[in-house]
């Protein structure tokens, strides 16, 4: 079974944890130079994505994801490790 995650929800999740609309949070953006997100940012994403998806994550996952395609792949493969277990 493939799980995928939809990545207009990801967009959502990021646009509010860092307080912009969902149209600023392009498939590409780097997270930290054109969004500018600091680690309390990616401390709000990770507890958002937790919730979300009930999956644990580490904030240094997150934190080393450059964009929005890269944060879907990193979910998607939490994803698939818990269902695995």
């Amino acid at each position: 079974m493939e799980l995928t995650v939809d990545v207009e929800e990801l967009r959502t999740i990021v646009a509010l944890s860092l307080e912009l609309e969902t149209e600023e949070v392009g498939d590409s953006d780097h997270f930290a130079e054109d969004l500018e997100m600091d680690s309390l940012m990616v401390l709000e994403i990770s507890s958002r994505l937790e919730q979300r998806y009930g999956i644990p994550i580490q904030d240094t996952s997150v934190g080393s994801v450059q964009n929005l395609t890269e944060l879907r792949v990193l979910v998607e493969s939490l994803l698939a490790e818990g269902s695995v277990a």
